[in-house]
């Protein structure tokens, strides 16, 4: 993507192969993998016998970087300087692996204390437990990480056969963000790509469970150590509905959650006078490959008086819709705020890249924004908030 007159620029070299991914189908032949392999195999591309790839970066002056998420996984890195450079090293570290019995034994021991660190955090447990009570069988319910026995059953064979399936070029994409000239540099990419070895392995199929509609557990409490309360809401909704439309519906559900929960709604001002949230109330909707959920939380030692206070506020917003003008404000706010975000070359990389990884569009979403109208806005809530299908997680302080 050129923006001209910037003077940094990024890459991001992705493959779109994450947390979820752990049955697949390629050709005709079904595959099973451990939980954690995508982020094991991330853990092991950064493997160099000769110096840290990191240190090579910073010897251009690059900033080097990767994640895992549940769609994808992604290697990225900034630079002002000797950006070509930057490139040749990213492609040449995903394409030149030194995956051994010896390195992947390593890395068993380094990702356990991982997962147990975040093991230990509150949060964590929070959102573990809240996918857990939502979803029977869809692999979103498991930790990106894995668990600490699942990595034990990750061996050599695994990470190469997952890395000749995955990391193949009908499975990855390279994002390449600043001041570009277009037609030379995509003449230098296909020079330098044919240095590598090309692996001609069929973009894999995900396969996932048939997961119900209805939660599979409505309550998940549990009591800790901790100086305040902690709760997470999460409203399941039904994917098949944006099969169709689903840019418009996105837009939709994005905007009613911030004329529901955000700074300027009633019920924000509400509960916050109230003392029952803080400044760190937070709301998000999700939708991924076979499934969609909408979040809303925050501390608080008040849990039982918040959930209740969302669910009336949901329901009253069900049977009188949303005010006209408050609408209209809040579409322009949105669709002003997208705007903007187009203004930071940092805010388009990360952005449009996790768009397009996750099988969106960035640039439809914003003209959704501009299309919506208050019925279809009215619709998402009342027809994605099942009053009936939510689970609550919910951390209690222990009792003195």
């Amino acid at each position: 993507m050129p923006k001209k007159y910037f003077a940094k620029k990024y890459a991001f070299y992705a493959t779109q192969y994450g947390g979820i991914h752990n049955h697949y189908k390629v050709d005709e032949t079904s595959h099973h993998v451990p939980l954690g392999t995508a982020h094991f195999l991330e853990h092991q591309i950064f493997e160099d016998k000769e110096k840290s790839n990191f240190e090579k970066f910073e010897a251009l002056g690059a900033n080097l970087n990767a994640y895992t998420s549940s769609a994808s996984t992604v290697y990225h890195f900034d630079s002002v300087d000797h950006f070509e450079q930057g490139i040749e090293l990213l492609v040449s570290m995903v394409h030149n692996t030194d995956i051994s019995d010896a390195s992947v034994s390593k890395e068993i021991e380094v990702i356990d204390q991982e997962i147990r660190m975040y093991m230990d955090e509150p949060a964590w447990d929070l959102s573990n437990n809240l996918y857990k009570g939502l979803f029977h069988d869809h692999p979103i319910r498991y930790e990106i990480a894995g668990t600490v026995e699942s990595i034990r059953d990750i061996d050599k064979d695994v990470i190469l056969n997952c890395y000749s399936h995955f990391y193949s070029p009908n499975n990855m994409s390279l994002f390449l963000y600043g001041d570009i000239e277009v037609e030379g540099t995509i003449e230098w990419l296909e020079n330098l790509f044919a240095k590598f070895p090309r692996n001609n392995t069929p973009k894999p199929k995900l396969i996932l469970p048939d997961e119900p509609y209805k939660v599979k557990y409505s309550r998940m409490d549990v009591r800790k150590n901790i100086s305040k309360g902690m709760m997470l809401l999460g409203f399941k909704g039904d994917f098949s509905k944006f099969q169709v439309e689903k840019e418009e519906k996105i837009a939709a559900l994005k905007i009613a959650n911030d004329l529901l929960f955000g700074r300027s709604s009633r019920f924000f001002m509400d509960a916050y006078e109230k003392g029952v949230v803080t400044d760190a109330f937070d709301f998000d909707s999700q939708v991924g490959d076979g499934y969609a959920m909408s979040l809303v939380g925050n501390e608080t030692d008040q849990i039982d008086k918040l959930y209740e206070m969302i669910l009336e506020e949901l329901r009253h917003h069900q049977i009188n819709g949303f005010d006209e003008d408050d609408f209209i404000r809040m579409q322009r706010k949105i669709t002003g705020r997208t705007v903007a975000s187009f203004n930071s070359l940092q805010s388009i990389a990360g952005n449009f890249t996790q768009s397009v990884m996750r099988g969106n569009d960035l640039f439809k979403q914003m003209e959704a924004y501009r299309k919506l109208t208050l019925s279809s806005v009215n619709d998402a809530v009342r027809t994605f908030y099942d009053l009936e299908n939510h689970t609550l997680s919910a951390i209690h302080k222990n009792q003195k």
